[in-house]
């Protein structure tokens, strides 16, 4: 079981430019980046020609080697109207994954952050942090064991290790707004990266509703594949003491129903993305 703690610690700006980085200028724009790297380095990151992994109006992802380049663009009409809003927004990810790394949480290592301004407020910005070659969302990783064919006491040590990883999260004061499987990374089964790191807020309690919505993700990723003797008391332990199992799951039950009709509806009309939970196969075909 899990209780509600207070985050203590530096204040924002200390995220901005933890200790091992420093302030500059890239391209003439203000940066934030690890001591070792030059500003020059950076700019020939930026220019590199670059594999893109995902591109929308707002926000485009490379991949450049071992390196994710994430730039994010804002309107200058917004971003003028809205500057503090605007920086939040741009800032986030940068500032979440110090934070965390500061408090034992794996996340992609960070290299650097640069943000391009017009009269004072931040129009676009690029977030270079390490690419997790090596490793898988867990979504995958589960499929991969099933088609190992391991046995339960290996999934539930699985769903112990990362139960364990998203404790450690809530302990340190700072919660995730999209704990899909997909945003959650292991080589092993045992260590977790977390991504999409600008889903995470600093600062607030796990109060009932945003549980919800993290036991809702969670559970739909992995209830096509596994079953509720593996996930209730992974859900479980991720309650405070005090919070009836009982009722909970089945609100659990119906919220990732309603979820999963609302995702398939925007699919259905949108188009279907490129990478599926592969989990869902085992639904299909049970």
């Amino acid at each position: 079981m899990t209780s509600a703690v207070e985050m203590t610690g530096p204040g924002e700006g200390h995220w901005l430019c933890p200790p091992g980085f420093v302030q500059g200028r890239v391209n003439g724009s203000l940066a934030y980046y690890r001591e070792d790297v030059t500003p020059q380095q950076l700019e020939t990151l930026l220019a590199h020609d670059a594999e893109t992994l995902k591109e929308t109006p707002k926000v485009q992802v490379r991949a450049v080697e071992h390196w994710i380049i994430k730039h994010r663009r804002s309107g200058r009409g917004r971003a003028i109207l809205s500057p503090g809003q605007t920086r939040q927004r741009h800032r986030c990810a940068w500032q979440a994954g110090h934070y965390l790394r500061a408090h034992g949480i794996r996340v992609p290592e960070p290299l650097a952050y640069v943000e391009r301004s017009f009269a004072g407020a931040i129009t676009g910005s690029w977030h270079i942090f390490q690419n997790l070659l090596h490793c898988r969302d867990v979504e995958s990783y589960v499929s991969g064991m099933i088609e190992r064919g391991v046995d339960g006491l290996s999934l539930e040590v699985f769903l112990q290790h990362l139960a364990e990883s998203l404790q450690a999260v809530e302990a340190c004061g700072a919660y995730h707004g999209d704990l899909s499987g997909k945003n959650i990374y292991t080589r092993d089964g045992v260590r977790f990266f977390l991504i999409d790191l600008d889903a995470v807020q600093l600062n607030v309690p796990h109060d009932e509703e945003r549980r919800l919505k993290n036991h809702v993700q969670l559970y739909d990723s992995f209830c096509d594949a596994l079953s509720d003797v593996l996930l209730v008391p992974f859900l479980e332990s991720l309650l405070p003491e005090s919070w009836e199992l009982r009722t909970w799951m089945p609100r659990v039950r119906v919220e990732q129903k309603k979820r999963r009709e609302r995702v398939e509806a925007h699919w259905a009309k949108h188009g279907y993305p490129e990478h599926i939970n592969p989990l869902r196969e085992y639904r299909m075909h049970s």
